[in-house]
């Protein structure tokens, strides 16, 4: 029986700066290690408070909201004694992140909920609290106090420390096994030495090793002594295998390419994107196989010509979050009635359905339920539309091996993945299109559209932004590159007193010397026609103007296809191939050097001469005339009847059709143009077309 004086208390734990903490070092191993140490927040407040409750099982009212990086849960009892539970959390979940990953940055507070239920006006307390706690705080870098007589490490201002022990190494090992890490995978075995297994004909063998057994991937290498690694960066690294074996987990089952094939080892998968790091790649591949590890037999991508960064937010998803209360009420009469989403997800651990009694300290109330439900629904929708995308990444390259793909931070509504250049514009489309589809296809998600601007229920949109650089630019610049795309995506997207649309912004950055993104982007304004309307929405914006840089008064007249879809078939006719069946040639390609020289003048400021330029590759051009065609019905639509106005709008497209023909393999426009998501009909005429699929 509830005492009188029975109280409540909130607790939030945040991981903050974590893009600092991933980006703080230039190796792709160490980021990928610290992308994934900011997930186990939610596997620390579960284990120190099944310690505290002294339980084996956490009450099903105890989770209020877990996503990636921010943990809310709840303490009931008589008195102090919630306050007290909620500060010992907080101080065993700060300290566990001090051990097991140095350098996060994790704050905890707490208030006492008005009631012993959870409402949004308690939501928003707590963030007020948090916020107002987060302002007065240390700065996390204060923990790391430097001495003159410390020998700094080579890649930071921390201090070099010696290498991790095999019982640290294993402490880590021994965790993600505890988050669900998996040491064996079904695959084609590619390792010279290990005993073949007996099996059936047309089964494959099953690539098993232990942790234990190889330590990390470069703990020899890294322990040699002109190697001076700061602590966060050795734990980093000991993350980076179990961390790349989750990624790979998250998609097992959609690609048919063997997870053996897959590029496990993440030393290898920064020799490929950073030149870098092939030292140690030629030392670890002549290291001893005696281990065990399959992993010394795992496949090195070959050298990457570019990268490509792609950074993907939801559209309105943090208004949803900020609402949760109007977002309720909402959806309130219709939760007992939700049907299972159409993707893998985890498990509510507050039910399966909304209670229906009244709560009490045992008990969740619903909108508590609601929390977590959409939580872990856009968590879901998140992963299954990156498993999604990567597995269509490997029918666009059809004929090759799968090109390598590195989720670097995958959480809430928030997605930055590193992917080979030319397949970096195709993931990201295409994950933006999984994305609206299993969000429109969820009854709950899709009701929330609402909350986020639709004017009605329907898919949630997303924005895309993706930098193409070489091999060894600097990553954090490249993801602030794709973070300032985003945003430039979003003020068209999200434009008022229109229906929000995905958008899709990109840029191939040639000149390193510039490497302000604001500057970068800057440079060239009024010479492409991107960012770019996509998606589910993209039909009622037809007529729009579709890029930020249009000027022209929107029409009403309607196309007969999505803007995206326009502007592929653009591609083709600039690579001389037929726009409506882009396996078959249609002539020669659209002079590259004069389409260089055209977007060289408009650079210069000489729009005159450019427009000549064009005038006269229309007349002594065969494949222009094909190409103009193309670009007519491109947007923004002009109801002016001046040519030097509608030379001058054509030209403007020149170099997003440089930049998209350089970067969009032959196989995807085959797919995308013909809307075939079988793609084995016209794709496979593609790949055989272009000897082997993606150029």
């Amino acid at each position: 029986m509830k005492g009188m004086n029975t109280t409540c208390s909130l607790v939030m734990l945040q991981t903050n700066s974590n893009q600092p903490f991933i980006f703080s070092s230039p190796r792709l191993r160490e980021q990928i290690g610290a992308s994934f140490e900011i997930t186990l927040l939610s596997h620390w407040v579960e284990k120190e408070a099944k310690e505290i409750l002294d339980t084996d099982n956490l009450p099903a009212s105890f989770w209020v909201s877990d996503s990636s990086g921010k943990v809310i849960v709840r303490f009931t009892g008589n008195g102090d004694e919630p306050k007290g539970k909620a500060k010992e959390l907080i101080r065993r979940v700060t300290l566990r992140a001090l051990t097991d990953a140095p350098g996060l940055d994790v704050t905890g507070v707490f208030i006492e909920a008005s009631s012993n239920t959870v409402d949004a006006d308690d939501l928003q307390e707590l963030d007020r609290v948090f916020l107002e706690y987060s302002l007065n705080r240390r700065p996390a870098a204060a923990r790391f106090p430097q001495f003159p007589f410390l020998e700094r490490a080579d890649e930071s201002a921390l201090p070099a420390v010696v290498p991790l022990t095999e019982p640290e190494t294993n402490r880590i090992y021994k965790t993600a096994r505890a988050v669900g890490v998996k040491e064996s995978y079904e695959g084609r075995a590619k390792l010279k030495e290990q005993k073949k297994v007996e099996n059936t004909e047309g089964s494959q063998p099953t690539v098993s090793f232990d942790f234990n057994s190889i330590l990390y991937t470069a703990t020899e290498e890294d322990a040699k002594p002109e190697h001076k690694l700061s602590l966060p960066a050795r734990v980093k690294r000991a993350w980076a295998l179990p961390a790349r074996f989750k990624q790979l987990d998250d998609i097992a089952g959609h690609l048919k390419t063997s997870m053996a094939d897959l590029y496990r080892d993440p030393t290898r998968l920064e020799a490929a994107f950073q030149e870098t790091a092939l030292g140690e790649q030629e030392i670890i591949q002549e290291g001893d196989a005696s281990q065990g590890s399959d992993l010394d037999h795992d496949p090195t991508p070959p050298l990457l010509s570019s990268v490509g960064v792609v950074h993907v937010d939801g559209n309105g998803v943090g208004a949803i979050m900020r609402d949760l209360g109007k977002a309720f009420k909402k959806t309130k009469n219709t939760l007992d009635k939700l049907a299972e989403p159409p993707y893998p997800r985890k498990l509510n651990p507050c039910g399966e359905k909304p209670p229906r009694v009244r709560p009490d300290d045992s008990k969740p109330s619903d909108f508590q339920w609601f929390v977590m439900e959409v939580n872990y629904r856009l968590d879901g929708v998140v992963k299954a539309a990156v498993a999604s995308a990567w597995k269509d990444l490997e029918d666009y390259a059809h004929g090759r091996s799968a090109p390598p793909v590195v989720p670097v931070l995958v959480g809430g509504d928030d997605l930055t993945v590193y992917v080979e250049g030319q397949f970096a514009i195709p993931f990201a489309e295409s994950y933006v299109r999984h994305y609206e589809q299993l969000t429109g296809e969820d009854e709950l998600l899709s009701k929330l559209a609402v909350i986020a601007n639709a004017p009605k229920q329907g898919p949630l949109t997303a924005s895309a932004g993706v930098a193409i650089v070489g091999r060894n630019f600097p990553f954090h610049i490249a993801y602030d590159l794709a973070e300032g795309l985003v945003s430039r995506g979003k003020k068209l997207g999200k434009k008022k007193e229109t229906v929000p649309c995905s958008t899709i912004d990109f840029h191939v950055l040639r000149d390193a010397t510039v490497l302000d993104p604001e500057d970068t982007l800057a440079e060239y304004k009024g010479r492409t026609q991107r960012p770019f309307l996509i998606g589910h929405y993209a039909p009622d914006r037809i007529g729009d103007a579709t890029t930020t840089s249009a000027e022209e008064t929107p029409t009403a007249k309607s196309q007969p296809s999505l803007s995206w879809e326009r502007i592929l078939r653009a591609v083709a006719a600039f690579d001389g191939k037929k726009p409506d069946a882009p396996t078959q040639t249609a002539g020669d390609p659209f002079p590259r050097a004069r389409a260089n020289r055209i977007v060289k003048l408009l650079a210069e400021g000489d729009a005159e001469k450019a427009a000549t330029e064009w005038d006269d590759a229309l007349q002594n051009a065969p494949s222009a005339g094909l190409l103009a065609k193309q670009l007519k019905l491109l947007p923004p639509h002009s109801s002016s009847s001046d040519e030097a106005h509608e030379s001058l709008k054509q030209i403007k497209w020149l170099l997003d059709l440089i930049d998209l023909s350089e970067n969009l393999p032959d196989r995807y426009l085959a797919s995308r143009i013909s809307r075939d998501t079988d793609i084995s009909g016209s794709a496979e005429a593609a790949a055989k077309s272009t000897e082997g699929g993606a150029k």
